[in-house]
């Protein structure tokens, strides 16, 4: 118990001293956006680091647990989804830049109106508080399993904790604590592999890669290549990288790094099936860590856990509410003086406090998880046209609405998996097509009707 207080200690004290040291001078594009001007090593690592989360491990785990290293195809399909991303990235931000927009809504409010901004910012909103719920409950039992502090307990403290910096120094701190989780992923990944691998005889079974079967493979690499390319996360640190070659390097290493992490990460899986062939496979994670490692790694192991399960829950409360910040100065009037770092402030107070409601009293990380995955489908469609067509604002509308509503229909029926998933895809595409054809020809017929009058 000693060693699990003082790691924990040292964990507090690192992400709290780099809050303190990020708000020094600080400006208000510093709060938000880090004044755009993330450069180097640093833009991998904040890259990198929302990926590799408390929701990704968790399903990623189970998915190992269930059907062996077949599952390293999600890792796959985010590796293809930050090559996708770098071929449009420098693009994104030029735009960014132009607009001097600070969110993804924001970016979609002036290319695609009031309505549609609304839409983004509705999407993403119930996008990024799944998120936040699900990496709330891992790291709640993750704590739980370290001290004997009940499961509530260890949703408020972490709630708290990730409050603690972001409030001294918004977007700044997640992109400096981003650097730090990156090391700790490293660090807990390849020293947890490295003993367990030693001490199991995992049968070569489990690494078929067809294990997993093709209609799972194809939602794991289609909700991770495409999902990813429209992450306001990953949006947001474009918009803050300070040039094309920060932009293009940072792209370039995460594309090989989280691969790398997901292939190390896979041993816990394994050799968690190993030794408990009958847990609850969203269990895994915990379990691994918590029963296989030996005493002081174990404490070191799952304090590690806790920081990675916990990494992302910091951009996530942070990117949703400068969403709520920067709508409310766009379409209205009363807050448009008001300061974004106050605004921000209170909806991450306000965002934070409701996680931790819904987090105690529903825990299904699976249905949770390929829920914010399947929404993150809907917006491909348009923010991938957007890139090379003049898409009508009506027809966008009813391509999200739609979309939105694929999902809905999928979560209230029980029916979220990788293959059901990416349903949504089609959906908002097809609608995306048939609507922007039938508003082309009554543009063209309201045309031809004045040139007649």
């Amino acid at each position: 118990m000693t060693l699990s207080i003082t790691f924990f200690l040292i964990y507090i004290v690192i992400v709290v001293i780099i809050g303190l040291i990020s708000s020094r001078k600080e400006t208000e594009d510093d709060f938000m956006i880090a004044e755009r001007k993330v450069k180097g090593f640093q833009v991998a690592a904040t890259m990198s680091a929302g990926y590799f989360d408390g929701a990704t491990l968790s399903i990623y785990i189970a998915y190992i647990y269930l059907y062996g290293f077949s599952a390293i195809w999600l890792f796959v399909g985010i590796a293809l989804g930050f090559i996708l991303l770098r071929k449009y990235a420098y693009r994104i931000k030029q735009k960014a830049d132009e607009l001097k927009v600070y969110s993804m809504p924001e970016y979609f409010f002036r290319i695609f109106g009031k309505r549609n901004g609304l839409m983004f910012s509705f999407l993403l909103v119930l996008q990024f508080f799944l998120l936040l719920i699900v990496n709330l409950i891992i790291s709640s039992k993750v704590l739980s399993a370290i001290f004997p502090i009940s499961y509530s307990t260890s949703v408020i403290i972490g709630g708290t904790v990730v409050l603690t910096y972001l409030l001294l120094a918004g977007f700044k701190a997640v992109i400096r604590t981003d650097y730090f989780q990156l090391v700790i992923m490293f660090l807990m990944s390849f020293m947890v592999a490295v003993f367990l691998f030693g001490k199991t005889n995992i049968p070569i079974s489990e690494f078929n890669l067809g294990t997993l079967g093709i209609g799972n493979i194809i939602g794991f690499v289609v909700l991770s290549t495409f999902g990813l390319m429209v992450q306001p996360d990953l949006w947001q640190r474009i918009f803050a990288t300070s040039d094309e070659k920060n932009l293009r390097r940072g792209l370039n290493y995460s594309i090989f790094i989280l691969p790398i992490l997901g292939i190390v990460i896979s041993v816990v899986g394994l050799a968690t099936k190993q030794f408990f062939p009958n847990i609850i496979p969203e269990n895994a994670l915990v379990t691994g860590f918590s029963q296989l490692l030996p005493l002081g790694l174990k404490e070191l192991g799952m304090v590690l856990l806790y920081a990675v399960a916990l990494s992302s829950s910091d951009t996530v409360t942070f990117v949703v509410s400068s969403i709520f910040t920067r709508d409310l100065k766009n379409y209205t009037q009363k807050f448009s003086n008001e300061s974004m770092k106050k605004l921000t402030r209170f909806f991450m107070i306000l965002f934070i406090v409701l996680g931790m409601v819904i987090a105690i009293f529903y825990q299904n990380i699976i249905a949770l998880g390929f829920s914010l995955a399947s929404l993150s489908l809907t917006l491909f469609p348009v923010v991938f046209g957007s890139l090379y067509w003049r898409l009508k604002e009506k027809a966008v509308f009813w391509s999200l609405s739609l979309g939105l509503l694929s999902v809905f229909i999928l979560f209230i029926t029980n029916n979220l998996n990788p293959q059901n998933a990416i349903i949504s895809l089609p959906v908002a595409l097809f609608s995306l097509l048939i609507f922007q054809k039938i508003f082309k020809k009554v543009e063209i017929i309201n045309v031809n009707n004045k040139f007649v009058v």
